[in-house]
């Protein structure tokens, strides 16, 4: 009799639940919607719950009620992929006790993981927690972090049983009913807005327990409903991968045989169908497609989509997306601004070194997997696009929050951009070179702005190769414009065609062929560009040098021959901006040989330049041989004798020719800007070289056994006493043969030179075999400007170096009427003009004139000249 007593309550129970239910199935149809009240006696028939199922049981009141023990935590998860749209979820729920923060329940409305235990994103709603003003409240999870979505009214600090209804539509508003009595007369207590996330996988309940409480657990009526789904699936978005793949992403979870299904996708433009479907393995929206055919760079593509079906059934119909294959190829991407030193001013800027890039390219740029290096890190650059015509800033994880209304991307372990310079690599995923820039703190081209504050940026980015003359400090009043146009952006075209610079030899069959500027890498390849004479012709290999291609390996089919120069003539071969190069097209190489003793001599010095100006020493070949740079040392020396201050002249390798002059200086631009020169080529920019001291210093030159070559002590006393100003003027050998040490060897620079000769002959250079002589060229001239004999050439060759010179103009009276020269330093030859203009500014008379030339030595030694001339003309 209790038996059937008890199945008699059991089953007016379970009728009592069934009509409760069809209160909430009976309004809507059966799609799209998911209960489970318990009433078949467990949790796996009607819907499949999971998890610690062993704590948990159906009661006789068909209710899922927690059974277990100990103090710990237990949950239950049923899948749920219902969309997020104008969803309902009903329940009902019994605490038997008073919750805590040690004891509560949540239930999971939405989980993208089947462990509620574990880290996951989703929503919950909170029953209990250790306040007298417990109320349900509504929570986001991300990961394991929570925040509040909104909070009800009604208390459950006590033991309660009540009935929940959630709500969220379209846009994200998330609303809260609940009926406090456990019936179905719910009131709104709270609303809120969130839609983070906007799918599910799971829906389930978690309860965190002690001993006393892990069986006053109570749940029934479970009740999720969402509109039936009649939408077909829509195609996102495509993403290349390859030159022959590609992954398309769908707004929901698709039907893995339709996704696979090769026959659904096509690519027009000759592609054709899909060779290959597969689908992400953790994400269901996701099919990754290979073609048989490969994308054309730079070329677009249209992907159509017909029977590719959701969960639903509803099946895609001619779904279309238009994508582009690109791989950014050199300089389609290029580092356009770079911020090494952001302090002290202006100081409108966030304080944080960044570099800016700027796709000049008509496609949007996939920077996934690359990096950005300096001379001493790399880093990997996040996934990221940069749309065609845009920027990206890379800058410091600290600094990217700092910079706002720009596209910025913060990157751990930032390089530490040197503020004097750096060498800045972009490299794709492959490592190849996109864009460099070696920048150095003239790079400015301003030195009020070089001491920090400003950002150099690149002026014309379609000229990226150029270097130093197409930078300049920022002339935005902010210091700088990341994210945005440069503010020194101007049109500054590459038209100068590349030359040829020097060649060295890297092995008895290989050399090196060194250009002025970078090359574009790929005409470098052609090994019909280079031919050798003397019988060897065209390399069998080239190998273009990184970074920046300014120089090429080439491998010659048979090794070179000791005591022949050889020279390497070029064509074809383009610069980075596509000029071809044409004149100084070809360069001498040879076997080098060892440099002894007196092979290279100290031939100038400049120890006490004006100011903003350089030290330098220029170096001359001697000898009868072909010497590697390579292989020589320029030093200094200690009051002890020992060598001090060793620089490597050219790491690389430069071979000096016979009778051929090198000047050595850190900054051969400088040099030559400062001063005439007749050989653009003589000069080599060494990392440093040894400090010259303005009143005595050592300068020697070794070998790499350290055996000296040539060594000067010089002395600021040798220079010409008679010079007010000696900054600026260099110390010049007089002759090669004579002794280095010997002090009448050595002289001030000529003043009609501009106190300097880098790289050419010295002003002051004497064999002792001229004759002392005046030339007047020509006898008769006619200063009218027809073209023909418009000026006076007067020469003059010395003997004897440091002559101080005069020149004067006489006409037939004796009245002077020109002064040309007057107490200036003389170079041991030479050339001055008259245009037949006189001291007045006067054009002078038709007539005989006088040249009286006077030159004398510090000695005392005077030499006094005449010579005659006639201004002549029309009548």
């Amino acid at each position: 009799m209790k038996r059937e007593i008890t199945y008699y309550l059991y089953y007016l129970v379970a009728f009592r639940k069934i009509q409760l239910l069809l209160l909430f199935i009976l309004p809507g149809t059966s799609f799209g919607q998911i209960t489970d009240n318990f009433t078949d006696g467990d949790f796996t028939s009607v819907l499949a719950w999971t998890g610690n199922d062993t704590d948990f049981t159906v009661n006789t009141n068909l209710q899922l009620q927690l059974n277990s023990s100990g103090t710990s935590t237990s949950y239950l998860v049923t899948e749920n992929t219902q969309p997020l749209d104008d969803c309902e979820w009903n329940f009902s729920i019994r605490l038997a006790f008073s919750p805590s923060s040690s004891n509560y329940a949540r239930v999971y409305l939405v989980s993208d993981q089947a462990d509620l235990s574990a880290g996951l994103h989703g929503y919950y709603l909170q029953f209990g927690e250790a306040q007298t003003n417990d109320q349900v409240e509504l929570f986001r999870q991300s990961g394991t972090g929570s925040i509040s979505v909104c909070r009800g009214t009604t208390s459950i600090a006590n033991a309660f049983s009540i009935r929940v209804r959630v709500t969220r539509d379209s846009k994200g508003l998330w609303q809260l009913f609940i009926d406090p009595t456990g019936g179905t007369n719910y009131a709104l207590e709270a609303n809120g807005t969130d839609n983070v996330y906007n799918s599910t996988s799971y829906f389930g309940i978690y309860c965190k327990y002690t001993n006393t409480n892990s069986t006053n657990f109570f749940f029934d009526d479970f009740y999720i409903y969402a509109p039936p789904d009649i939408t077909p699936p829509v195609l996102d978005s495509v993403k290349v991968i390859s030159q022959n793949k590609i992954d398309v992403y769908f707004n929901e979870k698709l039907d893995i045989i339709s996704l696979q299904n090769t026959a659904n996708y096509v690519v027009h433009a000759g592609i054709g169908i899909a060779s290959g479907a597969a689908a992400d393995s953790l994400h269901p929206a996701l099919a990754h497609l290979g073609f048989g055919k490969n994308f054309v760079n730079g070329q677009s593509y249209t992907l159509c989509v017909t029977g590719v079906k959701d969960l639903a059934g509803n099946s895609t119909i001619n779904a279309v997306h238009t994508f582009s294959f690109f791989i950014p190829e050199a300089n389609d991407v290029v580092i356009n601004e770079i911020m090494a030193d952001p302090s002290p001013a202006p100081n409108i800027l966030p304080p944080y070194e960044y570099i800016e890039l700027y796709n000049r390219s008509g496609y949007t740029a996939d920077l996934r997997g690359w990096t950005i290096s300096d001379a001493t890190t790399s880093v990997s650059i996040p996934d990221i696009l940069i749309p065609p015509d845009s920027y990206c800033v890379l800058t410091s994880s600290s600094g990217a929050s700092a910079f706002t209304g720009i596209p910025v991307v913060g990157i751990p372990s930032f390089p530490s951009l040197n503020d004097a310079g750096d060498d800045l690599i972009l490299r794709n995923a492959k490592g190849s070179i996109i864009s460099i820039a070696f920048y150095r703190a003239d790079w400015y081209n301003d030195p009020m702005k070089s001491s920090g504050g400003w950002s150099m940026e690149q002026i014309d980015p379609d000229n990226p190769c150029s270097g130093k003359p197409n930078w300049k400090a920022s002339a935005d009043n902010a210091g700088g414009t990341p994210g945005i146009k440069n503010s020194v952006n101007a049109s500054l075209p590459d038209i100068t065609p590349p030359a040829v610079l020097h060649a060295t030899v890297i092995s008895p069959s290989s050399i090196r062929l060194c250009f002025d500027e970078c090359m574009d890498s790929t005409t470098l390849l052609l090994l019909t560009t280079y031919t050798v004479d003397n019988g060897m012709g065209n390399p069998i290999l080239a190998n273009p040098v990184e970074p920046d291609y300014t120089s090429v390996a080439l491998t010659m089919g048979f090794p070179l021959a000791a005591g022949i120069i050889y020279t390497i003539t070029v064509n074809a071969a383009k610069d980075c901006a596509g000029n071809t190069v044409t004149l100084e097209n070809n360069a001498l190489f040879a076997i080098p040989e060892v440099a002894k003793s007196n092979d290279i001599v100290i031939n100038e010095v400049m120890f006490d330049p004006k100011d903003n100006e350089i030290e330098w020493v220029e170096i001359y070949n001697r000898s009868d041989k072909v010497i590697d740079l390579k292989e020589v040392f320029l030093c200094s020396q200690d009051n002890h004798g020992n060598l001090i201050k060793i620089n490597q002249v050219a790491p690389k390798g430069y071979l000096l020719f016979p009778k051929k002059y090198m000047v050595l200086s850190t900054d051969a631009d400088l040099i030559k800007s400062a001063y005439n020169t007749v050989n653009q080529n003589g000069f080599i920019n060494l990392s440093l070289i040894p400090s010259l001291n303005n009143d005595s210093d050592f300068v020697v030159l070794t070998n790499t056994s350290q055996e000296v070559i040539d060594k000067l002590h010089y002395h600021s006393s040798w220079h010409l006493p008679l010079l007010n100003n000696t900054k600026g003027i260099s110390l010049e050998r007089v002759n090669f043969e004579n002794p280095v040490q010997d002090k009448n060897n050595w002289h001030s620079a000529s003043e009609s030179v501009g106190g300097a000769t880098p790289a050419y002959q010295n002003s002051q250079y004497t064999d002792g075999e001229n004759d002392t002589e005046i030339i007047v060229s020509p006898e008769i001239f006619s200063p009218d400007n027809d073209g023909y004999n418009d000026i006076l050439g007067i020469s003059y060759s010395f003997n004897t170096p440091g002559m101080i010179g005069n020149l004067q103009i006489y006409d037939s009276r004796g009245r002077l009427e020109k002064t040309l020269v007057r107490n200036e330093l003389l170079a041991t030859s030479g050339t001055f003009f008259w245009d037949g203009i006189n001291d007045e500014k006067q054009k002078a008379r038709i007539g005989i004139y006088i040249i009286y030339f006077e030159a004398f030595e510090v000695k005392g030694n005077v030499k006094k000249y005449k010579k005659s001339c006639v201004v002549g003309g029309k009548l």
